[in-house]
């Protein structure tokens, strides 16, 4: 006799947008190591026409906040659209707080992560 079982094994669907190829690679093996899918941009450009037409699942974004001029305001451009309210945001960048406007933290559910030796697994806890 089967039970009926909600389905609980869904995949949470990563957001990862950054320039640099080689932090990127990091990022994506590792949330790849924890079970994550992977939605990989070297440009918030490409990320943002991507969610323009097609809307799609996004638990989690890992944005490079330099990221060609974009990056910014990708947290803010997601969260414009209203499948993507509840979207976790993670500001991933060089810049320390004192070099950009902190106001882009003041939303629910964006995270700031200094891109220091190490930080990539504030990052994956910050999805899990």
């Amino acid at each position: 006799m089967e039970e009926n079982k909600v389905k609980t094994d869904e995949k949470k669907c990563i957001m990862i947008v950054e320039d640099d190829d080689t932090i990127r690679k990091i990022l994506v093996i590792e949330c790849k190591r924890k079970g994550f899918e992977i939605l990989e941009f070297r440009d918030a450009a490409s990320a943002m026409t991507l969610i323009e037409r097609n809307k799609p699942k996004i638990d989690a974004a890992i944005v490079d906040l330099m990221n060609l001029g974009y990056g910014g305001n990708l947290g803010e451009y997601i969260r414009k659209y209203p499948e993507y309210k509840k979207t976790k945001v993670i500001y991933y960048t060089a810049l320390t707080q004192n070099q950009f406007n902190t106001s882009i933290l003041d939303m629910p559910d964006v995270y700031y992560v200094h891109k220091i030796p190490g930080s990539v697994q504030k990052v994956i806890q910050l999805l899990e």
